[in-house]
């Protein structure tokens, strides 16, 4: 919206979650259990590169990190990556497996993948520093939301003085409470990880089996994540704490630190895709959300729809990710129009 020259305002909640904000959020192109691509990940990729790097290079500062993926691989695994490596449809992403690379740290295992065009992106540091950014420039309002103060008069919507054609709902997992958009098959996932440090472990690759292992500089590491479909609270939990690290303890050999523990709500959608697009019985009502896991690399892209939308409201966004793939009916129950 900045960069084509549309007027917006934002309007970011002190006391929301923390979710985003202790998050470092990962971006690989393959799938590793099933050594495939990731959903659509040819045309996301390069939306995503393009639009950090603009935001580096307007912001002078570096929050995307390039490091390449490994997991450790049995028999069968090593023949049919070897297989795909080969296919074209593969070949910009995967590497022939191999041991040389992995230098200490996961002597329980003998072969492992390589997955390029992957890392990672600082994302606290990333939001803190787009907040900065577009308070200085007007753009940003810090205030608790509440949908009762939005009102609707002559064709538009209002809120505390702000004047605009559309409200787009960004709210992550706080849209189960949104009264606009109630029936949204949304599932919110509980998560944590924790923080390590690990003065021996190669800090060259991201490690993915059965948890992921992430390098932050100075032999600090993120290692997680966990899942919880039951608990909808942001509390950490001891015994989730000790899943994690049995888990971390199957998967390297050395000693190390325990530094946090944290735990947020991840945004996902029944079936795994992202929501968004106007309101099908009020066109001043929108909403983007449902990113889950994959935010990284969805948000630039399906971002980038939603603005195409609501500039040409002709636009057709695609099915799988069109709020209309819910039924009108429970979608609309409780709209006030």
């Amino acid at each position: 919206m900045y960069k084509a020259g549309h007027k917006f305002k934002i309007v970011s909640c002190p006391e929301g979650s923390l979710t985003s904000d202790v998050a470092t959020r990962r971006y690989n192109p393959a799938i590793f259990d099933k050594l495939a691509k990731n959903w659509n990940v040819d045309e996301l990729l390069p939306v995503m590169t393009n639009l950090y790097q603009d935001i580096e290079n307007e912001l002078g500062q570096q929050f995307l990190h390039p490091v390449d993926f490994t997991q450790p691989l049995n028999e069968n695994e090593i023949r049919v990556w070897n297989e795909r490596i080969f296919d074209g449809d593969f070949s910009d992403y995967m590497e022939s497996a191999d041991i040389g690379w992995i230098k200490r740290g996961m002597d329980n295992f003998n072969l492992f993948n390589r997955v390029g065009k992957s890392g990672y992106l600082d994302l606290a540091k990333l939001l803190a520093e787009l907040k900065k950014f577009f308070k200085e420039k007007g753009h940003l309002i810090e205030a608790n939301f509440k949908y009762q103060d939005i009102g609707f008069i002559n064709g538009h919507i209002t809120w505390h003085g702000v004047t605009a054609k559309t409200i787009v709902f960004c709210e992550g997992h706080h849209a189960t409470k949104n009264p606009y958009f109630k029936n949204i098959s949304f599932i919110p996932t509980k998560g944590e990880l924790i923080e390590i440090e690990c003065n021996k472990l190669p800090e060259d690759y991201i490690i993915d089996e059965n948890l992921f292992v992430m390098p932050m500089g100075n032999s600090r590491f993120k290692v997680g994540a966990s899942y919880d479909y039951s608990k909808q609270n942001g509390k950490t939990v001891l015994d989730t704490k000790a899943d994690l690290l049995s888990r971390l303890d199957r998967l390297i050999s050395l000693p190390y630190k325990i530094i946090s523990h944290w735990s947020g709500i991840r945004p996902a959608v029944s079936d795994r895709r992202p929501v968004l697009g106007v309101h099908p019985n009020n066109q001043h009502i929108a909403v983007f959300n449902g990113l889950g896991t994959k935010g990284v690399i969805l948000a630039p892209y399906f971002a980038r729809e939603m603005m195409y939308s609501l500039v040409n409201r002709n636009y057709i966004l695609d099915k799988e990710i069109d709020i209309r793939r819910f039924s009108e009916e429970s979608v609309s129950r409780r709209c006030i129009s």
